[in-house]
This record gives structure tokens, sequence and C-alpha cells, in this order.
């Protein structure tokens, strides 16, 4: 045909077609194949479907257009011609022309499309036959056999997988050439050993992760009435999970609050209200526009101080420029005897202070940069990202930097002075400062900080309010903006916005340094308390239910009292008191937060070790080879394991996973099993 021609790629010629025929052996359409020769390029292939089917023009007539779903297979007419044989199922048209050349007891037939296609074809017309797969030799030809095996459940009377030994070459299939150790009584020997689809599927390497457990719905309503309606609002308007949406509303609230108040513990110790929050959310899922609806309050406040602080800045810098002039002309006035000069200096008074920097949020400071900026900073202040991914893989968080970093986060979280010592400036110690932090990270950074040992040993996890909520993209159909949503945001927005322009208590003569009044909680709240906090320890000893994540569990209580304090500011600016019903929203969000823990923690998502594992394996993966050597995975492989001990450790985890088997022990080699 004329049209296969014209449809030649540039660069290709024709090589080669297969006709799909009906049970009737009536045409349906042609597979055609190109190749472009390696003339100083790589050699390629290009694969086209024909149909006979309608144009644009209304006409009907032969087209490079794929066949309507189902798709036929090819083979349906050697199907119906021999209704009693063995079907041998393959991956694609060229493998299923040699294999019945060289299997002839079999009808061999496959689907068009390519391996990730199984899915858009018709498997029908095997219903009642015995049907044996036959993989490639790579990853794509496993998830195929998987994928058809699944697939004919309930249509073949009985369905067989050929295992493919991990010798041969990567992506060999029936048309190749075998190599120069195997004949074709080994072949077929292959064939005759297939194993039942539920056998393979029994034998296939273990998860390294055990299966995530699904996250128990946020309790939003617990957020009380202003938070509840502007999460609840937020989720609708842009898609995104309730968890999300929450997440990012309550740490903006707790920004707000933060300078407003502490509370006092029923065992007589102050905290802060403060909260670290950490939102897993994949690429996609709306997490930077979720924060964008949360933070306008933010932004707004943000602004007013930017205009307020360009102002000031022009006045400091004439007044900064003339206090320089004066205290050069005292320093260099040789009339001047030390008496005098000290005095002259005394009448001039003290340097004149940098207006306060106009901003309450940072992306990504290092503890050093934020201890230096907040000399002239705001006294409250939030590491806000919906790009997390840059603060637990920056410097920050580097090697070097990690312990003091999470030393430095976990002493603002507790609300101790801030002290910082360096050679050239001295000692200097911030009093009276309030940090909140709400990091949207994607899921492998999440799990790499969760499991960090060192972050956990020092303590800075146990502070962290950890949401990892399901995603909800492929639901998320086109919908209008709903008024009572836009209302619900603006009120909360109004709500935050009036906590931030609130006058911030500080210390007497201090323009950063905070006071906050103290929160007290009602003897009835404290009950309720109380009873959490001995329910929480009850789980925590050996053996119980809550001693894998003991050290979240140990400060969950503390948690729960500053979330009360949060949720008090809101409701009431004014109060004094943390009452019954703040506490028991409290305790139902510390809830949540502790069975997230738990969940996260038993499907060994902040198990070093394993997440250790799946960087070996994907690195092994990427390498596409079947047989690796210790040597090169100590020079090749991923950074952290590139020493004899690190390596080994992982690899014995991919063993006992089945992922990988040994090859020899000196030299160390190892096999990737075919289909990992």
């Amino acid at each position: 045909m004329e049209i296969i021609n014209r449809s030649c790629p540039e660069g290709y010629t024709f090589t080669t077609q297969w006709r799909y025929l009906n049970a009737a052996g009536q045409i349906l359409g042609y597979v055609v194949r190109y190749d472009r020769p390696a003339n100083g390029l790589p050699a390629a292939k290009q694969v086209k479907p024909f149909t006979f089917c309608e144009s644009p023009n209304g006409k009907r007539e032969w087209r490079c257009k794929g066949f309507p779903e189902p798709r036929p297979l090819y083979g349906l007419a050697r199907l119906a011609a021999r209704p009693d044989a063995p079907v041998l199922v393959v991956e694609g048209e060229k493998t299923a022309d040699a294999a019945m050349m060289r299997f002839k007891d079999y009808v061999v037939v496959t689907s068009p499309g390519g391996s990730n296609a199984a899915r858009k074809a018709d498997w029908s017309p095997l219903k009642g036959r015995r049907v044996v797969i036959w993989p490639d030799a790579d990853e794509p030809g496993a998830k195929y056999a998987d994928t058809v095996a699944d697939l004919l459940q309930g249509i073949a009377v009985a369905t067989y997988v050929v295992g493919i030994p991990p010798c041969m070459p990567q992506a060999w299939d029936l048309a190749d050439l075998l190599p120069a150790d195997l004949t074709d009584n080994d072949i077929a020997g292959w064939l005759e050993g297939a194993k039942p689809a539920r056998q393979i599927v029994a034998d296939k390497p273990l998860p390294l992760f055990p299966p995530l457990p699904p996250a128990q719905p946020f309790p939003v309503n617990a957020l009380g009435p202003v938070l509840s309606r502007a999460a609840a609002a937020i989720a609708r308007k842009v898609q995104v999970s309730e968890a999300v949406a929450a997440q990012s509303v309550f740490a903006a609230a707790a920004l707000a609050a933060q300078p407003h108040a502490d509370v006092m513990l029923p065992y007589g110790q102050k905290r802060p209200l403060s909260l670290f929050f950490v939102t897993v959310a994949a690429s996609g899922d709306r997490k930077s526009t979720a924060d964008n609806e949360a933070l306008w309050p933010i932004r707004k406040y943000e602004q007013e101080l930017k205009k307020g602080y360009d102002s000031e800045r022009q006045s400091w810098l004439i007044n900064h420029a003339a206090w320089n002039g004066e205290k050069k002309k005292i320093e260099n006035d040789r009339k001047l005897d030390f008496e005098g000069r000290e005095a002259a200096l005394v009448d001039l008074g003290p340097e004149p202070e940098h207006p306060l920097l106009p901003f309450l949020t940072a992306p990504d400071p290092t503890i050093e940069g934020l201890h230096k900026a907040w000399v002239s900073a705001q006294a409250g202040l939030g590491i806000f990202t919906a790009e997390g991914g840059m603060f637990v893989g920056g410097h920050s968080l580097s090697r070097d930097n990690r312990l003091r970093t999470a030393a430095g986060y976990s002493e603002m979280w507790d609300g101790q002075p801030i002290k910082r010592i360096r050679s050239q400036d001295g000692v200097s110690v911030l009093y009276g400062r309030r940090l909140s932090v709400h990091l949207m990270v994607q899921p492998e950074a999440a799990a790499q900080f969760l499991a960090d040992q060192t972050l956990r040993d020092q303590g800075l996890l146990s502070r962290v309010l950890v949401a990892a909520p399901e995603s909800i993209a492929g639901t998320r159909t086109y919908r209008e903006t709903s008024a009572d949503d836009d209302a619900a945001i603006r009120a909360y927005g109004a709500r935050i916005l009036s906590i931030l322009e609130a006058p911030w208590p500080l210390t007497k003569g201090s323009r950063n340094e905070l006071e906050p009044r103290v929160l007290t909680i009602t003897d009835d709240a404290a009950a309720l308390w109380e009873a959490f906090y001995n329910q929480i320890e009850r789980q925590c000893g050996p053996g119980g239910d809550l001693q894998p994540v003991q050290d979240f569990a140990a400060k969950i209580a503390e948690h729960a009292a500053r979330i009360a304090g949060v949720l008090t500011i809101v409701e009431d600016f004014h109060a004094t008191t943390i009452d019954v019903e703040a506490m028991r929203s409290a305790l139902t969000l510390a809830d949540w937060y502790m069975n997230e823990a738990v969940r996260l923690q038993q499907a060994a998502r902040t198990d070093p070790k394993l997440l250790e594992a799946e960087k070996m394996l994907n690195w092994l993966r990427e390498r596409g080879k079947n047989v690796i050597a210790l040597r090169e995975i100590m020079q090749f492989g991923p950074s952290l394991l590139r020493t004899k001990k690190a390596a080994e450790a992982a690899l014995a985890v991919l063993i006992n996973h089945g992922w990988i088997t040994g090859v020899s022990d000196r030299p160390r080699k190892v096999r990737l099993v075919r289909g990992a």
C-alpha cells in the first residue's frame, strides 16, 4: 500500500510487515516495521500500525492509525484453526513468528503496541485454553508476563510462565540467536518447565517495604471553626488532600500565635506555642498551591512590614551616615584627650539600629544565617517552603552540618536562648525568639529525612508533626470555585492577620525580644491531658504498641499542649486559659499524629537499612548489567554505600529479600534476579 511508503520516517526504510487477521482469516490491519541503518548514528527502529478506518473527511481508507480498543491479538486465525492446541504468548510480532517456527505444537499469539499495552488487548479468544507466557529477558518482559497472567485469570483454564535463567543476555527473546553455550534442547526444556503463574508470583523477590497502610482521615473539625472551615475550603478549591490543606493552615496559625503566648504545662514548665510540621506529598499533588492559599495573610502582613521598612531604612541610612561621620571626627580629633574623647562618644550615643527586616518566613536558612539575621529580624519567624527537599538535601543538613543544625532547631523548638560564639564577633545571646517550621517534602526526600538516625538520636524528629496522606491525583476533575469556600478562606485570613497585627508582647526596652503571656490549663483540661499522658506512657514500655516510636511518643503530650494553645489563641485572642474543649480538640489531633507516626514506622519507611538497600537496588538496576562486582559498587555505587561494610550490609538485605544472588566470593560478585 502506498500509505506504508508515505508513512516511512525520514532516514528509515521499510523492513517487514505483519498481517492481523480475525478468526475467519479476514484482514484487520497491518503492523509495519521501519529500520534506520547505523550510518554514523545509532541504529533504530519504528513500528507503526495501519488500519482501514474513517478519515477526517468521512472517507473510509487505509490510514496510519492504531487498532480500536480492545485491540485484536496477532495470530487469531491460527488460534481458531487449532482449537485444541496449547497457546504460547510472547512479546512482539517478530518473536511470535520465530516462536511458531520453533514450537510447532503451540499456537503463538501476541498483543499489539509493545509490552506496556497488554491491558488494551482483547484476551477473550484464549478462553478455556492452556496458556504459557514466554517473557523477554528484561524487566519490561517480566512486567508484561505479570500483566498478561493477571488478565488471563478467569479466561484461561491454566496459565504458566517460562522462567528465563539470569544468564541470558539482556532483552533476549525467541527471535534472537541462541548464546553459544545453549542448544535448542535447552530452550525446549525451559518451555516444558514453565511454572504456574501463581507459583511464579510466589517465587518473586519480597518487597523491601511492607505495603503502606492507608492513612486515617485527618480530623479537620478538631482544628476549630476558623481553621477547619479554611482547611476544608482550600482542600476543595485546590483539590488537595484535606491533610495537606490542614497542615498548611495549622502551620500558619502556629506562626501567628507563637509571639503572643506560651503554655504552662501541668507539671509547672513553660513551653512556646511553636510547632514543626512536615507534609509528605509528591510532585503534582498541588502542595505549593495549597500553601499559597494558607499563607496569604502572612504575605499580606509581610507587605505591610515592607512598606514601613522602606521608610525607616531611608531615615536610618541618613542617621547612620551622620552618626558614623561624627564618630570618625571624634576618633580623629587630636585635640581630645582620653577623657574628652570618651565623653564625646558617650554624648554621641549608640550606633543607630538597623530597622527590623520585613519578613516572617524564609525557605532554607542555615543556623548561622538565621542567628545572624535574627539580630535585626522579627522576633517570631517561620521556615516555610513547599520545596522542602531543598532544605532536607541542602547545606543545613549536609553530613558536616547535620548534628549542629538539628541541635539548633531543637533548642529553638524548646524556646531556649540562642547562643552564638564566634572568634570575630565574640559571644551573642538572643532571648525571646520563636520559630515554627513547615516543610512540604516529596516522598523520597521525606524518607531520607525521617530515617536519619542522627536526627532521631538528637531529638529533632520527635519534635516534628508528620502527615503523609495518599495522593488524590486522578480524581481531580475540574470544578468551579465556590463562593462559600472563598468566604471561608477570607475569614481565616482576616483572623490570622488580626493576630499578626496585634501588638507583640516585647521585653521593656527591646524591639524584638518577646515576653509572651502564659496560658494556663484549666483543671478539667489538665485532667484530660494527664489521662492522655498516662495512656501514651503505658504503651511505650517493652512490647508496647508505641515502643518503636518511643521518642515521638515521649513528646506527644507536650505537642498536645502546644496545639491547644494555638487553637485557643486563634479562637479567642485575649484568652488566658486553655479550656477543656480546646484540650479535647488538641488531644484528637495529637492522637492522629501519633497514629501517623506508627503507620509510617510499621511500613518501615523510616528504617535506614531498608532505605540503603533500596538505593543499592535502584543503582544496580540503572547499571543494566546482570552481574556486578563489589569492587565496582565501592567505586561507582551510591555515595553512602562505597565502603565495604556499608555495601555488604545493603547487599545482605537484598539477598535476604531475593532481589540478588551471590555469584562468587573471590572476587565478590552478585547477580540481579531477572525481573527485579
